[in-house]
């Protein structure tokens, strides 16, 4: 009786030294996730802004006392690529985006006779990125760099003393931001991230006077990263 207990005790405790060493086994085999790499990707999101509009009258650049309130917004989407590396828990990176979608907004005055519109059709940026990784497959960060974007503005009327007017105009800006992404795979992962863009101040001519805008948006995104 004594050795079938000292055999059976013998038995569970081999059993569970030998469970106990092939979950550790399992454990080691499950490769840690690593940031590093190449990666290019889709977004998708929503733009807002808010902005005014300021007369100045040309032959002196004094200000008429006009000025407007107006908010372009709306959806977009675009295209990613980037490179990370990884230093134990910090991720340095660089990335390049492009997003395509219409911002629109405008406004009337002098009873309807004058109509106004400020559109943006895309925007673009390459910037920096440096997160920290809580877990191997959760990576936050901050992301920061150069943007850029062509502004439509128009000046509109209904009576024929004053043609209308229509002003594209180029501009370099600044972008920050920031966000989380997770991997979903080994090689797939996902994002959220929002992101503040100024573009300082633009001003075209319109008859005998000059109108500023300060053009500043809002994104919020998301998107989808395949990793080479």
């Amino acid at each position: 009786m004594h050795r079938l207990l000292a055999g059976f005790v013998s038995a569970n405790l081999f059993f569970s030294a030998a469970t106990a060493k092939a979950a550790d086994l399992s454990l080691d085999a499950a490769p840690m996730f690593n940031w590093t790499g190449l990666y290019v990707g889709v977004q998708g999101g929503y733009q807002w802004s808010k902005d005014r509009s300021t007369e100045f009258f040309t032959p002196t650049g004094a200000a008429t006392g006009f000025s407007q309130d107006f908010q372009p917004d709306g959806g977009f989407g675009g295209v990613h690529v980037g490179y990370n590396y990884q230093f134990d828990w910090l991720v340095l990176g660089i990335e390049g985006d492009a997003d395509f979608g219409r911002a629109s907004d405008g406004f009337t005055c002098c009873g309807g006779i004058f109509t106004f519109d400020a559109r943006k059709n895309w925007e673009a940026s390459i910037r920096g990125r440096i997160g920290v990784t809580p877990t191997d497959r959760l990576l936050l960060y901050v992301t920061g760099g150069a943007a850029f974007t062509d502004l439509k503005y128009s000046w509109n009327s209904i009576e024929p003393l004053f043609p209308g007017v229509n002003a594209n105009v180029f501009k370099t800006g600044w972008t920050v931001g920031g966000g989380g992404e997770v991997a979903v795979t080994d090689r797939v992962t996902a994002r959220l991230e929002y992101r503040y863009s100024d573009f300082g101040t633009t001003r075209f001519e319109w008859i005998d006077g000059s109108y500023e805008q300060h053009p500043r948006f809002h994104t919020a995104r998301t998107g989808v990263s395949l990793k080479f």
